[in-house]
């Protein structure tokens, strides 16, 4: 009874080693340890397993590093090109979405914003080889199709509805009065066709009819207020007119629409040359030629800006890049030698 009444304390532990006791601890470590056994705890033997796992969590590492600026770089420059589409720079998104697709060739959003401005800058040439790349794609986002299709509708604007008067028409010279016949009679009939009232436009135009150019340009221009091409036609139509506050009004709208549109700006730049306004006219062919060096609009315009801001040299090398381009207009090229020598007068 009397032992039950006696205090009792748990003894404290001894300092020492956690391992053997041995009261000499090695200092400046949380877990006390003698020297020999922390020596040889840190020499415990890892298995190869462990090694090669760290192994390739390493290698994993080192081929993520190398490939994260990769991505990294597509991703800012597809946000980039999606910044210009929506200011309408789509040369500029066409440059930038090639870098990408050059790297992702099936990003099929991709593709579908690179065909979109194709479409708005009137790059025909790759149009076709687009679609047929991306015939077989699907994608879950419907505003971006909704897009692409509303963009594709303008590519109806260049093909006629009848593809049997489309062949036949196709056989008869525009020069030939049977062809203006011919074309007037089935647009009486398919008011509806754009393709036939753009054609109609150009046949007046080239036949030196600008009033009626004019008109039937204008009333595509109303109707169709997203075709650029009739917009151009019409603003060279008023610089036959000598309406050049017009034409240059018509081509501030083609920008607004397209900002790198160098066929509005060449435009531009021949009236501004009609009226004289010589130093300005050299900075807006500056500025078509450089977003297209190899269009001959660009290349006509320039030369001329070149002509009349008295700088031969680069006139005559432009002119002489102007005559090796394949499809080169032989009036035009009669035409620019004859301003150039003197004989005839551009205003």
């Amino acid at each position: 009874m009397d032992d039950m009444n006696v205090s009792s304390s748990i003894p404290a532990p001894k300092p020492g080693c956690h391992n053997c006791n041995n009261p000499e601890i090695e200092p400046g470590y949380l877990t006390p340890l003698c020297k020999m056994c922390r020596k040889q705890f840190s020499r415990y033997p890892v298995l190869n397993k462990v090694k090669w796992a760290a192994a390739g969590v390493a290698l994993l590492f080192l081929i993520s590093a190398y490939k994260l600026p990769k991505y990294f770089k597509a991703g800012v420059m597809y946000q980039q090109a999606l910044k210009a589409e929506k200011t309408h720079h789509y040369i500029t998104e066409k440059k930038l979405l090639k870098k990408v697709l050059r790297q992702f060739p099936n990003n099929f959003e991709a593709g579908v914003h690179y065909l979109i401005a194709a479409v708005r800058s009137n790059d025909f040439a790759e149009i076709d080889s687009l679609l047929t790349v991306m015939a077989d794609k699907t994608t879950n986002n419907k505003k971006l199709i909704e897009e692409a299709n509303s963009a594709m509708e303008i590519l109806d604007y260049y093909n006629l509805k009848d593809p049997d008067f489309a062949a036949s028409i196709s056989e008869i010279a525009e020069e030939d009065p049977e062809y203006d016949q011919q074309l007037t009679a089935y647009y009486d009939t398919h008011r509806e066709d754009v393709c036939a009232l753009f054609m109609l436009g150009k046949s007046a135009f080239n036949r030196r009819n600008y009033a009626k150019a004019d008109s039937l340009f204008n009333r595509l221009a109303t109707f169709k207020p997203d075709f650029h091409l009739a917009f151009l036609w019409l603003a060279n139509t008023y610089i036959e007119e000598k309406k050049y506050d017009g034409s240059i009004k018509l081509c501030e709208r083609v920008l607004e629409q397209n900002a790198e549109s160098h066929h509005a700006l060449a435009i531009i730049a021949k009236t501004m040359l009609k009226q004289q306004r010589d130093k300005e006219a050299l900075q807006k062919a500056m500025a078509a030629y450089e977003l297209n060096p190899d269009s001959e609009p660009s290349i006509y315009t320039l030369a001329m800006a070149n002509h009349f801001n008295n700088r031969p040299k680069e006139r005559d090398q432009l002119f002489a890049k102007m005559k090796t381009l394949p499809d080169a207009d032989t009036t035009t090229i009669a035409e620019m030698t004859n301003i150039f020598s003197g004989k005839i007068s551009y205003r």
